[in-house]
């Protein structure tokens, strides 16, 4: 998740504040959702934890978007007929409740989802859409460095995976604290860039002479 957001931010700077609230929750819900697929693994709570997480990360942009009157629900309504957004989003929940039912690291974690999810985000919320992507395929390049094959071009049963680390071990770790410190440097610069903080500074700094 935390490589999402900060690798989605870094690739596509946000313009404005819907886009960035977009961006970190798209970006998160993209590096999440490809585990959705681990319940039928080792561990089933940690889908429903993934499963609970994408869904609280879009409550939680709703609600800042309420809270700070941004207007990305408004935005959202304004130009696009309601079936436009219903059927994707019906499409994007169909695909990740099958996937949640397959071998970890095979249907989810393939070339084809990371096509299928996207449109089904691009034709619902055209604005998340590259956030979506580079966060799922960022998981996608994470894994490959795992002791377990992943089937990136599913349905073939070949899978890609260089043996290099395992996804519990340490790089697990400075991979998730790099990310989160990246993912807060991208959001401070992105509120500066957006707010052109620059100016104001500068206005400061020639005010104290």
């Amino acid at each position: 998740m935390a490589v999402g957001i900060a690798t989605g931010l870094l690739l596509v700077p946000p313009g404005s504040l819907p886009e960035l609230l977009v961006g970190v929750g798209a970006g998160a819900v993209g590096g999440l959702i490809c585990d959705i697929d681990v319940g039928t693994s080792k561990s089933h709570k940690q889908a429903d934890i993934i499963s609970m997480g994408a869904v609280l990360i879009v409550a939680a942009v709703l609600a800042v978007d309420w809270i700070f009157k941004v207007g990305i629900h408004e935005r959202l309504m304004q130009d696009e007929n309601f079936m436009q957004i219903f059927f994707p989003a019906m499409c994007f929940i169909g695909i990740c409740a099958y996937g949640k039912g397959t071998p970890h690291r095979t249907f989810m974690h393939s070339f084809l989802v990371f096509v299928l999810l996207t449109a089904c985000v691009g034709f619902a919320v055209p604005m998340a859409a590259p956030y979506f992507g580079i966060g799922f395929l960022s998981h996608i390049f994470i894994d490959m460095f795992n002791k377990r094959r992943i089937q990136i071009f599913y349905p073939s049963k070949k899978g890609v995976c260089f043996k290099l680390c395992s996804s519990h071990g340490k790089v697990n770790k400075i991979l998730f604290y790099a990310g989160t410190f990246l993912s807060g440097i991208c959001i401070l610069l992105s509120i500066y860039n957006i707010y052109d903080l620059g100016k104001y500074f500068g206005i400061i700094k020639g005010a104290l002479g």
